[in-house]
């Protein structure tokens, strides 16, 4: 225990003149955290959560309680039945109990205005989260395991979670214990191969010990480096992020494609994981198979739309954006003059605008061809005009969505028509756009795709005696 008073102050950023809330089990390592905080003079209250998975569960919680009142240390405890949230939330028991766990000690923290919750975690369950991680396939950040002091935002975005004993083995916490006669609370579960971590730490590590007799120490180690060069990484990701950021809210994410694309892989990972975290901050693994799906998508110039990536979460295109969304979130369009709904229908009328999504509209109206009228200009004009020929036109105009089997004549395509989704496709439309990109129709013959080109067939020409200006415009912010 020699190095708890360097973890606590330096690694851990502890001071004695505000609380500290302790979670404490009742076993050798918390009851050693407990006592060595005490001994540095720290401020101090205790927590212990009844998970009630086993028949002794209540004699745990009453021996910390005694435990702690002996200290003259305060104490809280509660109890909840894990079994049946487990049940409840479709939830493995080690995860339900975790969330139920630090859930309640940042509760009691907040209450107790804490500067920080601190757990017994120790070097031995550092050596078995790195191998639980490597075994899993974790990325860079997974080998780095545990912190000595992390902010977890769905637990509290300002209590840190400490763990002062992440460098003291448990053979060291074992002997403090001892020495000072006292007799901690054995969870005998922990002896139950049938748990994943249970069956690295009595099968697996005894193992890897033949190949390395200090297979511990050296990946204590390595994850030591490791979380060195892991934050030179995220910092530089950090810079990224700010680059590539345009706004969220709490569906969304939004990054400019571009800037995305233009950093290394390594940071483009980073960039997918973080913004996945603004979004699903529960979520504990972001796996290997839905970044390198999401990465191969956003660099992939033909690739638009949108596709599934992980947690209920999409992956989509937009313009220059690259756009992280919840399933239930539309994309963001507020730039582009979309029909309201796909199903869509109402006559165009003349000198009355037509209302369309985020505060767009379509206006029309006919304008008599003069001697002086210069065909070339209104050819160049922005795409979001288009000059017809009034007199080839069946009144009134539909403004519309597509349909099954439309087709149509782009201007510039003499003599043939071509299909509407190839015209999209072409265009690069996103194809969740185009169910509401707004057509305006002469009848059945679409004469005008909005934003886009008008049809070949409609356009003016020297024989021109009237034409009708349709303009489509933004009249909010």
């Amino acid at each position: 225990m020699d190095d708890l008073k360097d973890a606590a102050f330096d690694k851990c950023g502890l001071t004695t003149d505000q609380v500290i809330l302790v979670g404490v089990s009742g076993g050798a390592d918390s009851l050693a955290l407990l006592l060595g905080l005490k001994k540095l003079g720290f401020l101090l209250k205790v927590a212990h959560l009844d998970h009630g998975l086993r028949e002794d569960s209540k004699e745990d919680a009453d021996f910390v309680e005694e435990f702690a009142r002996s200290q003259r240390i305060p104490f809280v405890r509660d109890y909840i039945d894990v079994g049946q949230a487990a049940e409840t939330e479709s939830q493995s028991i080690e995860e339900t109990a975790r969330n139920a766990r630090y859930q309640f000690l940042f509760e009691q923290a907040r209450t107790a205005q804490a500067q920080a919750v601190a757990v017994g975690h120790h070097a031995d369950d550092q050596v078995e989260t790195v191998l639980m991680h490597f075994l899993r396939g974790s990325a860079l950040p997974g080998l780095t395991g545990m912190a000595f002091r992390d902010i977890i935002p769905i637990w509290d975005d300002q209590i840190p979670l400490v763990r002062p004993l992440l460098g003291t083995w448990r053979k060291e916490i074992d002997a403090y214990i001892d020495g000072m006669g006292i007799s901690p609370r054995v969870d005998e579960t922990n002896r139950d191969v049938t748990y994943f971590r249970n069956r690295l730490r009595h099968v697996l590590i005894p193992q890897m010990k033949d190949y390395n007799p200090q297979i511990k120490q050296a990946l204590w180690r390595m994850s030591d480096v490791l979380k060195e060069e892991n934050d030179m990484i995220d910092d530089l990701a950090q810079e990224a992020w700010k680059e590539c950021f345009l706004r969220q809210n709490e569906a969304r994410v939004i990054l400019y494609l571009s800037k995305f694309i233009q950093n290394p892989k390594a940071i483009q990972r980073r960039l997918l994981r973080q913004a996945v975290s603004q979004l699903r901050p529960d979520l504990r693994d972001v796996g290997y198979d839905a970044v390198e799906r999401g990465l191969e998508f956003a660099n992939n110039p033909s690739q638009g739309g949108e596709i599934d990536l992980i947690a209920r979460l999409n992956i989509a295109k937009l313009a220059e954006y690259l756009v992280i969304k919840s399933w239930e979130s539309d994309l963001p369009d507020w730039k582009l003059p979309l029909l309201p709904k796909p199903e869509t229908e109402m006559a165009l009328e003349i000198n009355k605008p037509a209302p369309l999504k985020h505060g767009w509209q379509l206006e029309a109206a006919v304008v008599k061809k003069t001697s002086d009228w210069r065909l070339k200009e209104a050819k160049e004009l922005d795409p979001n005009e288009a000059w017809l020929d009034y007199d080839l036109l069946e009144m009134p105009l539909l403004l519309r969505g597509r349909r099954a089997g439309d087709r149509w004549q782009p201007l510039g395509m003499e003599n043939h028509t071509q299909k509407l989704k190839d015209f999209f496709i072409n265009e690069k439309i996103p194809e969740h756009l185009r169910d509401v990109w707004p057509l305006v129709c002469s009848g059945e013959e679409i004469v005008w795709v909005v934003g886009m080109r008008p049809s070949e067939a409609y356009k003016i020409t020297q024989k021109t005696k009237q034409i009708l200006h349709l303009i489509v415009v933004r009249k909010i912010a």
